[in-house]
């Protein structure tokens, strides 16, 4: 006997592909990332945990929906872009200068100065532009804390600015403010040194949060997604078995 289908049958599958269409085809969330180091000596384990863990972070801005590129900036000393918006593959590549980035800078760590050069970074249109700072450090220069805040009045409310700094070498919570006034938080880099791959997964989930609540979606299926699914594998399977 034919296998057929009622009108009924086929205008809810109809419905139910249109849903799931529109439940799964949301354009992906474009990230720049920036990376800002401070590469005095002191840092060099945590520059190595960055650079270990940086698969990590890329594999779950993707599961999330999430196109990110990178670009990364070192001070302790004059501060520098020493990469620009790229990749994950050509950031990451060997001989690429975050990869051979390690703790041999020094002198004056000016923090203030280091995210003014992030800011010149080449971010793409219509992206989430990110700028996290690590440093064990205060920032040593009061004097450019005024110019960066110039800096990013003038570009508007456009950048997330997170923060891993020592609490205790934060010259009156500076860092943890500016965090805070960007769209971001501060963290603990002592919190990062005694247990790296519970602080990166906090850290990196936080940063998920952050970027789609300021780019305003993602691709991932949600539950409702799911439970259309379900019912839209349902419905087709009663109309195949239909006399």
């Amino acid at each position: 006997m034919r296998v057929k289908a009622s009108r009924y049958g086929v205008a809810v599958a109809l419905a139910l592909a249109a849903l799931l269409a529109s439940g799964v085809a949301q354009a992906a969330i474009l990230a720049d990332v920036v990376w800002v180091i401070d590469t005095s000596g002191s840092m060099g384990g945590d520059i190595a945990e960055v650079k270990a863990r940086i698969l990590e972070f890329d594999t779950v801005m993707i599961s999330n929906g999430i196109d990110a590129r990178y670009a990364a900036v070192r001070f302790g000393g004059p501060a520098s872009l020493i990469q620009d918006v790229t990749d994950f593959a050509t950031f990451t590549a060997a001989g690429s200068p975050f990869s051979l980035l390690g703790a041999t800078g020094g002198g004056t760590e000016d923090g203030s100065a280091a995210i003014q050069v992030a800011l010149g970074a080449t971010f793409r249109a219509s992206t989430v532009r990110n700028i996290i700072l690590v440093t064990d450090e205060n920032d040593d220069v009061f004097s450019n804390r005024a110019a960066l805040a110039a800096d990013l009045l003038a570009t508007g409310p456009d950048e997330l600015i997170n923060v891993i700094r020592n609490p205790g070498d934060d010259d009156l919570g500076y860092y943890a403010a500016l965090a805070l006034a960007n769209g971001g938080l501060a963290f603990d880099i002592l919190a990062f040194r005694a247990d790296p791959a519970a602080f990166f997964t906090n850290f990196t989930t936080t940063k998920v949060a952050e970027i789609i609540e300021e780019g305003g979606g993602g691709t991932v299926p949600g539950p409702a997604t799911l439970i259309l699914m379900g019912l839209g594998l349902s419905v087709l399977g009663l109309m195949r078995r239909r006399p």
